[in-house]
């Protein structure tokens, strides 16, 4: 198979998504990545891309361009997310590719990379979302206490909604991290189509066409019949959304042989990203406090590229230590002997949390943070969200080294049997299948 595969970055290790799915369609079949480059990770990750792809084209974006293009953005329609990464030079370069060689699926990386594709009609296209960026800005807004800040995410909010259902529906078949992604993105592609039969039919009101809009209203129905059932005729599966989850690689990410120190806490994740501060955050003033009164030497060290400011800070207190980016995450995590997951905003799976149980490390985690991961409470992780509850069962965790045992052992089982890279790229493949068979059947349906 011949992917094309359009990327907002360049994957590497901290995008483990693409960069794993690469890694294993690339042993398999040929694969040509196009990728915009920003950033000194991105080029640091440009060797490995070169020599895992076939072909790899980049179009370089500064960080002026990006600042430019998202005030931009509040100008338009476009959310300012993926005006960010706008940039007519990598439809050019993608455009040129399809024409220039023969493709048989056109992959495309988050909704920063899927205005690049939305017009090419030639070739099956599969669309990973990841996540639900609508659901996530969502809850943002519930938790936002900043009045500008909250007219600001207000406003991508109020854009996003619109935007991620007509994406969505230019692509066969669209892709997410969980269930409840799915079910949100259903939800707003549903309601783009709802929408536009309502516009139709107030058309043929307007005209006063009696038999025309009584034909109308019978078709109206059975859409939405066919809308609440979940079934689409041009889509095999009965979805245009499937769920493919994240995987772990269990050769890089497994148990070390290393002592922890006994009262270490650990939170890893990329620390530009809003949720995964405002979590860090949390945890310092909510739950910290708490476990500090039962475990005085208890030790927070947070681990993660990009930290802004108000983390930072953390640092001055000796007992929190904020790494920035660091080359390898797993001493970090081997040297604790908790990993936390206070997530409080969330969607998709929690990578932080997959990694730390594949390395055998006990994991407390929020519902939130959990939601996508099918691992059982007191068994394989400890679930809990109250302040008083996570700081429970850290300390309960920092106290019984029986339970450390258990929980990381349990954990690393649950990582292996249900989260390998190799089984969630079997099932991209499958979707790339299905795309493929609903491309055709709509050529034959054209001619």
């Amino acid at each position: 198979m011949r992917t094309l595969f359009v990327a907002p970055y360049v994957p590497s290790p901290i995008r483990v998504r693409p960069y794993n799915f690469i890694k294993r369609l690339a042993r398999r079949h040929s694969v040509t990545l196009i990728a915009l480059v920003q950033s000194d990770i991105d080029r640091a990750a440009l060797p490995e891309m070169r020599e895992t792809c076939d072909s790899v084209k980049t179009v370089n974006m500064s960080v002026y361009e990006s600042f430019l293009r998202a005030g931009k953005g509040l100008l338009s329609k476009m959310p300012m997310q993926a005006a960010y990464t706008y940039m007519p030079k990598l439809v050019e370069t993608l455009d040129r590719e399809v024409e220039r060689r023969p493709y048989d699926i056109l992959h495309v990386e988050h909704v920063r990379a899927a205005h690049y594709a939305a017009h090419i009609d030639s070739l099956p296209k599969v669309y990973d979302s990841v996540d639900c960026i609508t659901l996530l800005l969502k809850q943002a807004l519930e938790a936002k206490r900043n009045p500008f800040s909250w007219l600001l995410t207000l406003e991508e909010w109020a854009k996003m909604r619109v935007y991620e259902g007509v994406v969505a529906q230019q692509f066969a078949k669209v892709i997410t991290t969980s269930e409840t992604d799915k079910e949100a993105l259903e939800e707003l592609i549903w309601a783009r189509i709802t929408k536009r039969l309502r516009e139709l039919e107030d058309g043929l009101a307007r005209a006063k066409a009696p038999v025309a809009l009584e034909d109308w209203r019978v078709t109206r129905w059975l859409i939405e019949t066919a809308q609440d059932q979940r079934l689409n005729s041009l889509m095999s599966g009965g979805s245009q959304v499937s769920v493919v989850p994240n995987g772990v690689d269990f050769d890089h990410f497994r148990p070390m042989d290393r002592v922890p120190d006994p009262d270490t806490i650990v939170f890893t994740g990329k620390m530009s990203y809003h949720a995964n501060a405002a979590a860090v955050k949390y945890f310092y003033d909510r739950i910290f406090p708490l476990v500090k009164t039962r475990r005085p030497n208890a030790k927070l060290r947070v681990v993660g590229y990009k930290p802004p400011a108000a983390i930072r800070k953390l640092a001055s207190d000796p007992s929190v230590t904020v790494t920035g980016y660091v080359e390898d995450i797993r001493p970090h995590i081997a040297d604790a002997t908790v990993a936390v997951c206070p997530i409080t905003i969330g969607v998709g799976i929690q990578n932080k949390a997959l990694e730390a149980m594949a390395m055998g490390k006990p994991v407390v985690a929020s519902s939130i943070a959990r939601r996508a991961i099918k691992a059982t409470n007191g068994k394989d992780l400890l679930c809990a969200d109250s302040p008083e509850d996570f700081a429970n069962a850290v300390v309960e965790v920092l106290s019984r080294p029986e339970l450390q045992k258990s929980l990381g052992e349990n954990a690393v089982d649950f990582v292996r049997k249900n989260h390998s890279w190799d089984e969630m790229t079997t099932k991209l493949e499958d979707v790339y299948a299905q795309a493929e068979d609903i491309f055709r059947r709509e050529r034959r349906r054209a001619a």
